[in-house]
């Protein structure tokens, strides 16, 4: 089989479990068009094109242009515990064996509050799935254009585990943007009316660690995950789009947040 055969071959196994092509076009900075010629063997990347799609994927030049006897690393990496990348496998896998959490699949929007901004909120879509018998998330966060532009950067694709423990949910994940750094989320369910989930996070970046409050709500029937995808950015707290129980519930999460790191560092 030709070179531009098995690099189609490999592209077509990769870029859905990246996302769609015009994400995947999107987060590389390449032309779709151009794209979809790799995409059916039409046409040969450039030397600068490889480079882009090998350091996208995280994969070897020589794994992109694999015959059938190895399929890129990249796949594997995502498929080898259904949603995980492999690098991480081995942290997460003792979490495969807990019992399943009391939340139900489907599609969430969390809300976050921004460490040491009290007036910004970061919406993020959460998308959780059952996994033979075992709950797995799917967090996106991403920066997006104005409202009449459906433009979309993610900048961060956290993936993971659920478990539960003292009537504690905790969502244990890590970045699979290429940092990879590991994040943990640990919500309980709120007596309120509509069901609502709030706590703290723990998210490690490259500055730290950070500290946030959340409040996590299931989406409304219909919505789509591309819809939810276009929401996830960094909002004024004041916005419209926010709800006023988010609010309420994100304002006492931070407080407790405030209150309980106070308390441990007290002498």
């Amino acid at each position: 089989m030709s070179l531009s055969a098995n690099l189609a071959r490999n592209l077509r196994r990769m870029c859905p479990q990246w996302g769609d092509i015009e994400v995947v076009c999107r987060e590389m900075g390449m032309n779709r068009t151009q794209f979809e010629k790799y995409l059916h063997g039409k046409a040969m990347p450039s030397r600068r094109s490889i480079e882009k799609i090998c350091a996208y994927f995280n994969i070897s030049e020589e794994e992109l242009f694999a015959g059938d006897a190895s399929a890129p690393r990249s796949e594997r990496k995502i498929s080898e515990q259904g949603t995980i990348n492999a690098q991480c496998a081995d942290v997460m896998r003792p979490l495969w064996t807990e019992g399943m959490a009391s939340i139900k699949p489907g599609l969430y929007f969390l809300w976050i509050s921004v460490p040491k901004d009290p007036d910004r909120i970061v919406c993020a879509p959460v998308v959780i799935a059952k996994k033979g018998e075992a709950l797995t998330f799917r967090r996106i966060v991403g920066a997006s254009e104005p409202k009449d532009e459906l433009f979309f950067h993610r900048v961060g694709d956290h993936k993971g585990l659920i478990v539960e423990r003292l009537n504690w949910i905790m969502l244990v994940g890590v970045n699979q943007r290429g940092t990879y750094e590991p994040s943990m989320m640990r919500l309980r369910w709120t007596s309120l009316s509509q069901p609502t989930l709030s706590g703290h996070a723990m998210i490690t970046t490259e500055s730290g660690v950070s500290f946030s409050a959340l409040c996590m709500r299931p989406a409304a029937p219909g919505t789509t995950f591309r819809r939810a995808v276009r929401q996830s950015r960094n909002y004024h707290k004041d916005d419209p789009i926010i709800d006023a129980t988010v609010r309420m519930v994100l304002k006492r999460e931070r407080q407790d947040l405030v209150s309980t790191v106070t308390s441990d560092l007290a002498p």
